[in-house]
């Protein structure tokens, strides 16, 4: 059931300023859920002061505890010269799409329409026969790509805007955003481009999941919007997520601090499962709290337990990142998800975190050990890196005896 509480920053029974959104989860005591309210209202302070010099517009944070709200707080502004900062505002959730679409991959494999070990052929067959970028030229595939590549991102695919390299001057030769071209065209053209690596061989952030959003068309008969709304969007109660935001919402669209970020209003053919929808603080908390109670949510299985455990364990069988690192050697990968293997690494944490983030700065992380989700909003991609450290940095320290 959806409740309605009023609060600008709510630190359980904190201080009542402004109205918030529905959101699915009641407020709790923070010194009860573990935390020490002192430390943990330095978080709220952070991000106002970020909002008032100027470094953020806005943002909005949202951590369970034990299945209660701990913190709920937004600060700062829609945008330049915007409204204030509301809960419900929707956020350009980049990256944090693929988590969702393979989500929605696995409740196929559930039903037993999507093979995991299929080759990718199998459902789109411009897949086969495919080649590798190497120095001296062009060589065949040793194998062919599958779907659980696709999903652990071990497809030898990759993204052209990061580094050099043949395979991504070939990928920079084309627009691979293209709005206008359906989601199924546009992974007929990411099967005539290079591959970066032979299949199977290195962890290689890509574009894997734009083409598991076609082969789940191709799967389920349905375009992957629909899909994602009926059986993802629907059973979590994410109102506002979507890949694009119709004319009536369209004044709640947090304003970017960075240019060319994508306009939510566009309507687009083009369902881009790797970074294309948006979403709200309270949406996602749904679903990291769906990720976090095991693949249930209200008592409901979403997720077979062994469909669960494929997404939130490391499935790279030893399989480390290629030419771009972003999973450092404290993090393996799930189906759709990084998951922390080892508690020492560059950010605070415990073994067994599930996380990910999106190009603008959204983030959120999943703390089976501690009973915890934390959701993270804001648009200024300068900034993803060090909130994402800092934030965690702060969670950490204000939870007692951590």
């Amino acid at each position: 059931m959806f409740m309605r509480f009023t609060a600008r920053a709510c630190l359980a029974v904190g201080l009542f300023v402004l109205p918030l959104s529905a959101t699915a989860f009641e407020p709790g005591d923070p010194a009860k859920l573990g935390f020490d309210p002192a430390k943990l209202a330095m978080i709220p302070a952070m991000l106002d002061a970020d909002a008032a010099s100027g470094n953020i517009p806005g943002s909005a944070i949202m951590i369970l505890k034990d299945g209660k709200l701990a913190l709920t707080h937004t600060s700062g502004v829609r945008g330049p010269g915007g409204a204030a900062q509301e809960l419900d505002d929707i956020f350009r959730i980049y990256s944090m799409t693929k988590p969702l679409v393979s989500a929605a991959a696995l409740l196929l494999v559930d039903r037993g329409k999507l093979d995991l070990d299929a080759p990718v052929s199998a459902y789109i067959p411009e897949f086969a026969d495919q080649q590798v970028a190497e120095a001296d030229g062009l060589v065949p595939a040793d194998s062919e790509m599958t779907v659980r590549d696709l999903m652990r991102h071990t497809s030898g695919m990759t993204y052209g805007f990061f580094g050099n390299g043949p395979a991504r001057t070939a990928y920079n030769q084309h627009n691979l955003f293209d709005g206008s071209k359906s989601t199924q065209d546009m992974a007929r053209l990411f099967a005539s481009l290079p591959l970066e690596h032979q299949p199977g061989t290195y962890w290689e952030y890509s574009h894997s999941i734009d083409v598991l959003g076609a082969v789940i068309e191709v799967a389920s008969g349905t375009q992957l919007d629909a899909f994602l709304q009926a059986e993802i969007f629907e059973p979590l109660g994410m109102e506002d997520t979507s890949f694009s935001v119709p004319a009536d919402k369209v004044n709640r669209i947090a304003l970017p601090a960075a240019r060319r970020l994508f306009n939510p209003a566009d309507q687009t053919r083009y369902f881009q499962g790797g970074g294309g929808l948006v979403s709200t603080a309270p949406d996602y908390l749904n679903f990291a709290a769906m990720i976090l109670s095991g693949g249930e949510w209200n008592g409901e299985r979403l997720l077979s337990e062994e469909s669960f455990a494929l997404m939130s364990t490391d499935q790279l069988d030893g399989m480390r990142p290629g030419n771009y690192d972003l999973l450092t050697d404290a993090n393996g990968f799930g189906l759709g998800l990084a998951v922390r293997v080892r508690k020492n690494g560059p950010m605070l944490g415990e073994v067994g975190d599930l996380f990910w983030s999106g190009y603008a700065g959204t983030y959120f992380w999943v703390d089976p050990v501690n009973d915890m989700a934390v959701v993270f909003m804001i648009q200024n991609p300068a900034k993803s890196l060090y909130y994402r450290a800092a934030l965690r940095k702060l969670v950490y320290d204000a939870l007692d005896g951590s």
